[in-house]
């Protein structure tokens, strides 16, 4: 913990099961001391070893105060514990599929009992509203819609929200509010590729200041463990393009996905693994 009055909080999201870059980011903790951390949701899904995600972020609850809300991903696999969404070995599902096998039901209580969105308060500082989103739509996604910024600042009652899903880090100021998205910790878009994102926020009575943070991390162990995990014999094209992303910094999911829906005409579980192949050949994945 600090010694000083200044708090100093890490704020991460979009982990996206990227273990390796949660070690990293653990690690920058460990040499750059934080008084908590602040986690924005979807820490799981589309990487190797799930499981090796969930422990870390447990470790991390043990060491720091942490303040933890879930994001649309973790819903995706609690709501598939509630009704089966018919995931398979695939394009469309097949990392979900690889995902719901390897967790376990204590696992799946770890992050149920994480709220969607929440206020925080911490002793001497502003108060800060965190969600995946934005607040109300754990989906909102402010890079897509860049009004639902200027207009979740208006609705706000404090003066700073924090927000992830996009994968897009920022800073931005309407009204004397300020939004923070930190980027993504696990598939960064940052155009580079093989980085992780994530923010501090150093605060005092009167205000948070914003440090936008960006670190390498072992992406080829990580891409390895594609193969040797069995990931890739069961998430084909999307599996494919999450690779690419890691080490482009570019979406090559979404773009992959909104080809392949323009292509077929039909939502992504519903699109034969020919368009699939088709719209990979095109994008080069």
């Amino acid at each position: 913990m600090n010694g000083n009055t200044t708090k100093r909080y890490a704020v991460i999201s979009d982990v996206h099961g990227n273990y390796k870059a949660l070690e990293a980011f653990l690690e920058y903790c460990s040499t750059h001391p934080v008084d908590g951390i602040i986690g924005l949701g979807d820490y799981m899904t589309d990487s190797p070893y799930p499981e090796r995600t969930i422990a870390l972020l447990k470790q991390m609850r043990e060491q720091y105060r942490c303040y933890m809300i879930r994001g649309n991903r973790e819903n995706y696999l609690l709501d598939n514990l509630r009704n089966d969404r018919g995931w398979k070995p695939s394009s469309a599902s097949g990392c979900f599929y690889y995902t719901a096998g390897r967790l376990s039901q204590v696992d799946m209580e770890f992050l149920g009992n994480m709220p969607e969105e929440m206020k925080v308060i911490i002793k001497g500082c502003p108060e800060l509203y965190i969600c995946h989103g934005i607040p109300g739509n754990v989906r909102g996604n402010v890079d897509y819609n860049p009004e639902l910024k200027e207009i979740s600042l208006s609705n706000l009652k404090g003066k700073y929200l924090l927000g992830g899903h996009s994968h897009i880090q920022e800073i931005y100021e309407h009204g004397g509010k300020t939004y923070l998205n930190p980027g993504s910790l696990g598939l960064a878009l940052d155009g580079i590729g093989r980085h992780a994102q994530f923010a501090i926020i150093y605060g005092d009575p009167d205000e948070w200041k914003i440090e936008l943070c960006s670190i390498p991390y072992d992406a080829d162990s990580f891409l390895k463990d594609f193969t040797e995990s069995g990931l890739d014999e069961l998430g084909f094209v999307l599996n494919r393009a999450v690779k690419k992303t890691v080490t482009t910094g570019i979406n090559y999911v979404i773009n992959c996905v909104t080809a392949a829906e323009k292509e077929a005409g039909m939502p992504p579980d519903l699109i034969p693994e020919e368009v699939w192949d088709k719209v990979a050949l095109k994008l080069g994945i």
